[in-house]
């Protein structure tokens, strides 16, 4: 995740990944320095995400981690998140 990151540092980016197993999916959630100029914050959006999963999550602006039991909501958690990073993006 970290290295991910590093590519995109010098620009506004988000890098949100979900994985885990089916009863326990997971999902990180980091933010550039670019992004969080932005308003865009890691710890709002994993808690968006982690909703998706039937779970909770929590965390910094720059990094945040959640999960669920909901693994059949990982497509719906990441299209949640981008929406989000719109409606943040258009304020």
């Amino acid at each position: 995740m970290q290295e991910v990151r590093n590519r995109v540092a010098g620009t506004a980016a988000v890098v949100a990944i979900v994985g885990g197993t089916s009863d326990k999916p997971s999902v990180v959630i980091a933010t550039t320095e670019g992004a969080r100029h932005r308003g865009v914050k890691a710890g709002e959006l994993v808690k968006i995400a982690a909703e998706a999963l039937g779970g909770r999550g929590g965390g910094k602006d720059d990094l945040a981690q959640g999960g669920g039991t909901n693994a059949a909501g990982a497509e719906q958690a990441l299209t949640d998140v981008e929406h989000a990073i719109g409606g943040i993006a258009t304020r």
